[in-house]
């Protein structure tokens, strides 16, 4: 039975239930949380009794008493050369994280009720223990997602994990002599995806899509499709880490009416039900690689896969509720090194640093040390005024001080191209239309 992580705040709690909500709760849930932690199990039904809709949380410098989710990196080391990495991932960092430290973390972030946790790289099978940290995370209540480029994982590796172990593994092209990564092995791929199905475990998929692989997507989704694998997660990619060295690879406003052309027959490729649509909507909107949906999907997902997709909607509920960015608020990014980020985009322009968990522990630097960071609220960025996307009211990502500074020098400007812009506007519109023509009306009979 799996153990609910929650966190106690000036309002009551944050709990991540068993049917996949997070939810705030009032003080009164916690003897039913503790009594199903030690064994005896309580319906979500019965906590959502407990929901506050309106919890009480102070606004300035606001952030969780823990994470909602948290990224760690367990290695800089990968086996692929990605162009748009976000991380430059390539080699080991110097001074990383010794084994036994990110295990110690892991237990630190149980205690302190993180919700979920995101085992990254690198590759983060490239580190000889992987194995052994990601079964020490699946001790812990909080949920534990894999990210992976799916290359380097054996039949061995995956008999090690226990089963329903949920992956997110991400490509770029069905055509291994196209492929910006190099060495991508698609009928490897396929066997890594038939081998964790076979040991009971989950997966997705997702594409970061470029100016070298727009037609690709579209091949990617249909093979997908046709094996009965989950919708891949459209990603666009961003002009950040080793991508600022390639720009060409960034999709230009000339570019926009041929990508949404493939994105729109991408998305018809699989049938979604109501939640799969906000997901996808909330990922069209500018979601940076954290929107967990599973669209056209027959069978039902796997409780680990679903308890995912509400953490993320929930720190989108969250940053929404407050006009301030998840990131440094409920969400944080832990490098190989030890070192503290908001999220990975500041990770990856060194913005932002936080502390060392090596040398302060992480309760310390989550509670003191995003103070500067805090106190940049979404009314700082003055250009959403004059947005057409804020015009039409679709809920942006780009409100991001790291890709902004990256695009303008200025860290309170937009962090979104003049393409994206155009994507989200015309995604947004497509959504909404989807949404309309999908409504169903429940008659009174006379």
């Amino acid at each position: 039975m799996q153990k609910i992580p929650f966190q106690t705040n000036e309002g009551g709690l944050v709990a991540l239930l068993p049917n996949g909500h997070v939810e705030f709760l009032a003080a009164s849930a916690r003897e039913l949380i503790l009594r199903h932690n030690s064994g005896l199990p309580v319906a979500s039904e019965e906590l959502m009794a407990h929901a506050l809709s309106d919890p009480l949380v102070t606004l300035d410098r606001f952030h969780l008493p823990a994470p909602a989710i948290a990224f760690v990196e367990t290695t800089n080391l990968c086996n692929l050369r990605c162009k748009h990495c976000y991380a430059d991932s390539a080699l080991k960092r110097p001074d990383e994280m010794p084994t036994e430290k990110i295990k110690a973390l892991l237990d630190d972030f149980a205690d302190s009720g993180v919700l979920q946790v995101f085992l990254t790289g690198g590759e983060i099978f490239s580190h000889r223990d992987a194995v052994e940290i990601i079964r020490h995370a699946r001790s812990k209540p909080f949920s534990t997602q894999i990210f992976t480029n799916g290359l380097l994982i054996t039949e061995e590796r995956l008999a090690a994990i226990p089963a329903g172990q949920s992956f997110f593994i991400s490509f770029d092209t069905a055509d291994p002599e196209r492929t910006v990564r190099g060495r991508m092995d698609f009928p490897k791929l396929e066997r890594a995806f038939e081998m964790m199905r076979a040991h009971g475990h989950v997966f997705r998929t997702a594409i970061s899509v470029h100016r070298g692989n727009i037609q690709d997507a579209e091949e990617i989704f249909e093979w997908c499709a046709e094996r009965g694998y989950p919708r891949p997660q459209w990603l666009e990619t961003h002009p950040v880490g080793r991508a600022l060295l390639h720009p060409d690879m960034l999709l230009r406003p000339e570019d926009v009416d041929e990508v949404f052309d493939v994105y729109r027959r991408c998305m018809e490729r699989y049938s979604s039900g109501p939640d799969d649509m906000a997901a996808e909507a909330a990922e069209a909107a500018g979601a940076t690689g954290v929107t967990e949906a599973s669209a056209g999907q027959p069978a039902r997902r796997a409780a680990d896969e679903i308890r995912g997709v509400d953490t993320i909607q929930f720190c989108q509920r969250l940053e929404r509720a407050v006009g301030q960015e998840k990131c440094g608020r409920s969400v944080v990014y832990v490098n190989s090194r030890g070192d503290v980020y908001p999220c990975s985009n500041c990770m990856s322009g060194q913005l932002h640093r936080a502390g060392n968990v090596t040398e302060r522990p992480f309760a310390e630097i989550w509670e003191t040390g995003f103070d500067e960071f805090r106190d940049i609220r979404f009314a700082d960025h003055t250009v959403c005024g004059t947005c057409p996307v804020a015009r039409e009211d679709i809920w942006c990502q780009f409100r991001c001080p790291p890709l902004a500074r990256n695009l303008s020098g200025d860290p309170r400007g937009c962090g979104a191209t003049e393409y994206l812009q155009e994507f989200m506007l015309r995604a947004g519109r497509y959504w909404r239309e989807r949404k309309q023509r999908d409504v169903r009306l429940t008659l009174t009979p006379r």
